[in-house]
């Protein structure tokens, strides 16, 4: 079974310190959980973790470099 997800690549830029949301009103990056794992579709191997932060963007975090077909687990 393969999961779609949409992800979010590139970096988010806070509003400052001390400061809970950015100028657009959306809450500022904080903390983050390991939702799933990835794995290269080729050849099963275990090659980063999906994140989704507080802010509910979903974020990949490779072991190495990015690949672009992947599995999701």
């Amino acid at each position: 079974m393969t999961t779609v997800v949409r992800i979010k690549v590139k970096p988010y830029r806070t509003a400052g310190r001390g400061s809970n949301q950015k100028q657009s009103g959306r809450e500022e990056r904080l903390h983050a959980h390991a939702v799933k794992r990835i794995y290269d579709r080729h050849t099963g191997e275990h090659i980063g973790w999906l994140y989704e932060w507080n802010t509910g963007d979903l974020v990949p975090r490779w072991t190495a470099a990015p690949h672009s077909d992947v599995i999701y687990d």
